[in-house]
Parts: C-alpha cells; structure tokens; sequence
C-alpha cells in the first residue's frame, strides 16, 4: 500500500516547533479547511439509511478500548495529560461519524455534534446550535470572549443533559438502566429525530442565559451537579470497568476549529483549554474531536496564563489520534465470486473506505470519487497536488523525509486528497500516511488520467519535477519507473479498442454487474506483444510455443501495492501469523480479486515486483488452481539473475515459494542501459530435476527505448516522461531506504 510518510532518518529529523513557528506554518500552508465537495442531494437520503444498516468490522470495540485506555493513562500515567479530550484524524469517507455513533452500541452515552460549515451540505449535517456558537461570529473574537462562549457552552451542555437524562434515567435497577440509556442513545444519534431537535433547543436556551455571566466555576461546577446527580451512570457497576467511557461529547467535522482569527488565537486551543478545566478528575468522560485535517489533533496548552479569566493551565501531554477504521468491510469474501467476475462494479466498490459500497445507489459515485480525490469539481493534470494524488494512487509513491515540502504535502494530501493516515508521532509533527490499495479509487484515478491526450503527459511532467527537487524517491532500483512503466502499458493497451459495455468514463450511470475497463482481465500473449513489439513472439527463442503455452493467461492489475516481508515469510514468522497466513496460490488470487500486483520488500531475494496471471481454463480446476505469476526484477544497482536461461528455480526459492505446474513469467528490466537497447526471451520447459518450477517464460529488457518497448513509439509524450524520469534516476540515486511498506499476509485475509 503505496507511500509513506512514517519511518524518520535521523539525519534529517526536525527540531521541535515552538508555538509562533507552528502558527507561521499553518499560514503558509494551502487551505485544507474547506471540505471536499458537495454531495448530490439524492445521496443524502442515501447515506441517512446506510446509518441504520448493521455495523460491520470491530472498529468500534477497537476505539472503544482506545478511550478506556486513554482513561487508565490519565488516572495512572506519570505523565501529565492536558485533558480528556482526543481525536480522529482520516480522510474522507473512512467512516469516522459512524464510528463515533456506534458506540452507543456499548452502553456509551453519545452526545454527537457537527460542527461543519455552513456552504458544506455533507451528511450527517450540520448541527447549527453548536456550530453557531463555537465556529460563527468569530473572526474578531478575542480570547477573553470566546473563552466565556465556550465556558457558557459546555455549562450549558452539562446542565441540560442532567435535566434531560434525569428526567428519563433515574435509580432504576440495571435492566431498565440498560434499556433507558439505549432509548435516549436511539433518540440522540438519529440526525432527524425531533428529541435531538428539542435538544439542542435548550441549549441554545440555557447557553445565553450563562454567557450573561460566564465563568470557569460555573462549568466545574456544572459538571460536578452532572456526575454526582447520576451516580448509576457515571460510577462504574464493577471494578474491572471503572475507566470504560460512559459519555461521549463528539464534534465531527471539526475543522473549522482549527482557524486562525484576526487576532491570532486558535479557536480549538481555547476550546481545550476549557475542556481542561472542568476534566481533572477520574470520571470516564471524553471529548472526541473528528477531522480530515491533522491540526485537530495539534493542542498543546497556551504559553501564557489568561489573566482576564484567571485559568491556569496545568500538564503538557495529548493523546495521539485514534486512526484504526476499517478497511475492506464490503469486500466479497473470497469463495463467493468467480475470478472471472472480479471486474464487476459490485465486487470492487466493495473494498477499500466504506462510503464506495454506501454510495453505490447513487450512479454518480464515480464522478464523487473523481472530485473527492482531486478535492476539485475538474481534474486538474497541472496542479501538483492532485497530479500526485492521482498518481500516488495507483503507482505506490514514495514521499521523502526531510524535504521542505513534505509536512504541508501530507496534511493537504489527508485533507483534501484522500490520502489515509495510518498514525501520528507523540509531538505530532509527522505523520505516516499512504494511499493503501483501494482498487475503486484506482479505477477512477485511472479514467482521469486518460480522459483528456494531455493529462498524462502533465501528471508525468509534475512527477518528474518532484523527484528532481527530491520530495519523491525514485527507488534505489528504479522501482518506480519499472511501476510506472508497466502499468501505463496495461492503461494504454486496454484503451486501444475498449469493449463498449466496460465501464471507463466518470459519468457511469448503469449497472452495478457492469465491469470496469481497468479491471477486465488482459490476454498476457497480447500484454507482452503490445509491450515489446509485434515481433516479439516470431523473433525471439520463446516462439510459438511459449505463446500456445500462456494462450489462456491474462492479468487485471490496476495499481501498485508494497510488502513489508518476504512473499513467503521466514520459518520463525508462521507462528506470528496463524490463521493470517496464506499458501502461494491463495495469495496470489487474492491479489486478483482486488486487482493489485506487488512491489516486493527492499530485501526479497532474486525478484522485486510481483504480477498475478490467472488462467481461464476450466479445465485446471478451482481458481485456486488456476494461479500464477510474473516476476520482475529490476536489474538497477544490483546483481540479479533472473534473467540468467541456467537459473531455473525463482519461484521455488524459499523466500517465494510459490511452486505450481502453470507456466510462468520472469522480467528482467534493466532500464539504465544509454546504448544498445536490446530485447531478447528464452522459453525453458519442465526439467525433470525440479518439476516444482514448471514452464518459464524468461525476457530481458535493457534500456528505455521504443527499440525495447515497442508501444512508447505510438505514445511520444509519454515516451519522453519516463525518459526526463529515469534520467532524474540516473542523476539522483536514492537517499532513503523504502521502510513501513504495507502489505501484509494479514491485509490480504479482508474478511478478518
């Protein structure tokens, strides 16, 4: 799962910022404040029922123990927390609102708000009491008075739950207890339901009767009224759970709190440091602030005492955000599709974030996804920000440390960009974020890099000036020219005459059994003949019979993902992966059913890219049976022999292991060679003395020329991209090695 921001080189580790240069920061960086796009107003309705549809995956228990956890620190840890207060920081679409709302599911009392801005007609919608008085009226607020707004506020809050549950929950016996808090819980998380309505009504109510006189006593004292009035809420029944939360106060949506005024404050500092005032006691109580924007998690205690509402700030600890959403919860399980059937819309908008499958009513999703990914109503192939959006999408991009871009790159790309971010350091000043493999958004990525001849010679062009300013690694081996290379022959070979029932524009409006053009299975014989030339099987050793033997061979892939071990992981890892591991052709089906082929990990032996085949032949069997490979080794800055007619065993090396009786196929690129391009293939058929490697399929390719591959003539633009690529390579080798990669024997068990 392509590109990180997580493992940091010590030799260019930051130093910390202080409070005024992280203020200059955020000035300078782009405005990642606004939301994504609108949503059609028919996917409102849309979204509202998926709300009420069963919750799948354990993300809330997950978070859940999270907040207990985040408890037993504050009661326990020498550390001294500023307040029980944290975040959800992800990009769109991930399912944080959901999450949030699940967990009345776990007797928690939920209190959700949404704090999003007006113009913004996302769902769930904006909450306008709340988001009135905390995000409105403020740009020339000063800190003394939208201090005493947030003081009124949350007495207000306190006051009114207490009249409310109070009414409905009283000292009744635990089954009845259950039964109320769910009842209310039902009533408060329905984003319709009149009793929210009513509400919030009282607080507004109650909120200008306090703000007359607002002060910090008042919310103590508030909160202590609350606490103390519902003991059978707030005081755990048994020991073993006495830190598990008990209510959640929630602003989803949160980034308008991150703004700067006319006076320089930021409001979500404020905001805490009221929220710090009144949680310095044990009660399991916790404010949970959502966003798309990194700075919501960014809320160290102010530098200086507020004398004009004597608040003296105490501890200087956060809690790190909470990023562990689902992924993959609609996928299809394994055994329930055809690997035939693998290009159909239903299956691939199931993997990846869940609003694809929630959406997939709505016709338009394609084209939301398109403007989600670009944060952006058009595709813009010359602004670099959605160019590597695009691009990191489907080709595993890596973004180097260290580079001056890098921070504002990773908080726009997660903000506006759908860039996910895995977690974040303790200071919070780096993030390690990717774009995992979401073969739905690949697709899209893909059809905005064909729609117009001009977008991808653009995008290329952005890469290339990327990578000379050294913010994108190339690889120490020229991996990411070999990615891009072949995938773009893939593009461009399946463009040629594409099938008029596939789907491959935006503006898709049909069927949900329809197939997506970039996931439609590709002859391998017709891949490699268009890749290296009409001739290729006539004049070369391979011939004929390498042809008839991949006859009924095809590959799907539609983006890179990365692995963090070997293909076939050491004898000492199988106990750490249990159930999780897979045998050699499970995973490489697996890999066909979400349409991703392999960048190995830096250290696998012999190969460094991995391409699933599968053969469409009845005949072998199940589609276990049916499994196999090509496997590339980028020659560039080491010795590999791969490519060697006399090295028969690749696939049989212990680090692979991915024995079978099927053909299969070896590449060796040598993409630096400036002379003497030179193409040539060998076909060596079962030897006897290892009958576990099967048929072989050899071809070495040097240099990058339209000699080599022949398809580059018919595309000069694209010919002289790699090119100005692969010269930057030449000229800047690699600095970093490629760490925290992210596929897994444990990411592709998706039904886990």
């Amino acid at each position: 799962m392509a590109g990180q921001s997580g493992s940091q080189d010590p030799s260019v580790a930051p130093l910390p910022l202080t409070q005024t240069q992280h203020d200059e920061l955020d000035r300078t960086l782009p405005d990642t404040s606004s939301p994504t796009p609108k949503l059609p107003q028919d996917t409102d309705e849309i979204l509202y029922d998926s709300f009420s549809s069963p919750y799948i995956g354990r993300a809330a228990d997950s978070f859940y123990e999270y907040l207990t956890n985040n408890n037993i620190d504050f009661r326990t840890s020498s550390k001294s927390y500023y307040g029980k207060f944290c975040s959800i920081v992800q990009s769109s679409g991930t399912g944080k609102s959901r999450l949030i709302l699940e967990l009345r599911k776990k007797g928690v009392l939920v209190l959700y708000m949404n704090l999003r801005e007006l113009s913004d007609r996302g769902f769930p919608n904006r909450d306008p009491v709340p988001a009135r008085i905390l995000t409105e009226c403020t740009t020339d607020c000063t800190e003394a008075e939208y201090t005493a707004r947030c003081y009124a506020f949350f007495t207000a809050i306190f006051q009114v739950l207490l009249w409310d549950l109070g009414s409905k929950i009283p000292a009744l016996d635990s089954r009845n207890l259950d039964a109320e808090i769910k009842a209310w819980n039902d009533d408060m998380c329905d984003m319709r339901s009149e009793a929210r309505t009513k509400f919030f009504e009282m607080v507004d109510s109650q909120y200008n009767l306090v703000l007359k006189s607002p002060r910090q006593s008042f919310v103590k004292q508030a909160f202590r009224d609350m606490v103390q009035a519902m003991p059978h809420i707030f005081a755990a029944r048994e020991k073993r759970n006495e830190d598990a939360p008990k209510l959640v106060i929630a602003f989803d949506e949160a980034y308008p709190l991150n703004k700067l005024n006319s006076h320089d404050i930021r409001l979500s500092r404020i905001l805490c440091s009221v929220i710090s005032s009144y949680s310095r006691d044990n009660t399991p109580m916790w404010v949970v602030f959502a966003s798309t924007t990194s700075q919501v998690a960014d809320f160290p205690p102010p530098q200086m005492i507020q004398n004009s509402m004597r608040v003296v700030q105490s501890g200087n600890s956060s809690y790190p955000p909470y990023h562990a959403l689902g992924w993959d919860q609609f996928a299809t399980p394994l055994g329930d599709i055809s690997a035939n059937d693998v290009a159909k819309f239903y299956h691939i908008v199931g993997f990846g974030r869940p609003l694809w499958k929630s959406l997939m009513p709505n016709g338009g999703v394609l084209k939301l996804a398109g403007q989600k990914l670009c944060d952006s109503i058009a595709f813009d192939s010359m602004a670099t920000n959605q160019a590597l959006a695009v691009l990191a999408q489907r080709f595993a991009l890596d973004i180097r440390f260290g580079h001056r871009d890098t921070v504002s790159y990773i908080k726009t790309a997660v903000a506006s960009h759908l860039r996910v971010c895995f977690s974040t350091t303790e200071n919070g000043l780096w993030s390690d974020t990717f774009h995992p493999s979401e073969p739905f958004l690949s697709c899209v990525a893909a059809m905005l890099l064909h729609q117009s001849p001009d977008n991808l010679p653009n995008v290329l062009h952005v890469l290339e000036n990327r990578i000379h300013s050294g913010m994108v690694e190339i690889g120490q081996r020229g991996e990411l020219t070999s990615r891009l290379l072949l995938l773009l022959a893939k593009d461009l070979f399946i463009r040629r005459n594409p099938p008029e029932t596939a789907i491959q524009h935006l503006l898709y409006n049909g069927s949900e059994h329809a197939e997506l053009l970039d996931c439609q299975k590709v002859s391998v014989v017709g891949f490699l003949e268009y890749l290296f030339g009409t001739a290729f099987w006539s004049d070369s050793e391979a011939g004929e019979e390498a042809k008839t033997a991949l006859q009924h061979a095809y590959i799907n892939f539609t983006h890179w993902i990365t692995m963090e071990e070997f293909i076939s992981p050491a004898d000492g890892d199988f106990e750490e992966l249990g159930s999780a591991r897979c045998d050699p052709d499970e995973w490489t089906l697996r890999h066909w059913h979400r349409t991703s082929a392999v960048q190995c990990c830096p250290l696998q032996p012999l190969v460094d890219k991995m391409i699933p085949i599968y053969f469409d032949d009845p005949s072998l069997g199940s589609d276990l049976k049916r499994m196999s490979q090509i496997f590339i080794s980028d020659k560039v800055g080491r010795i590999s022999n791969i490519g060697d007619p006399g090295h028969d065993t690749t696939r049989a090396h212990y680090s692979i292991e991915c024995q079978s009786d099927l053909p299969y196929i070896t590449l060796l690129l040598d993409l630096n060679v400036d002379s003497d391009p030179q193409l040539s293939a060998t076909y060596l058929k079962r030897d006897p003395s290892h009958p576990e490697t099967g048929q072989c399929l050899r071809i070495y390719a040097s240099g990058m020329s339209d000699t080599t591959f022949s398809f580059l003539n018919q595309h000069p633009p694209v010919a002289k991209g790699l090119q100005e690529i692969l010269s930057r390579q030449k000229e800047v080798p690699s600095q970093t090695i490629h760490q925290a990669l992210r596929s897994t024997m444990r990411d592709m068990r998706w039904e886990a």
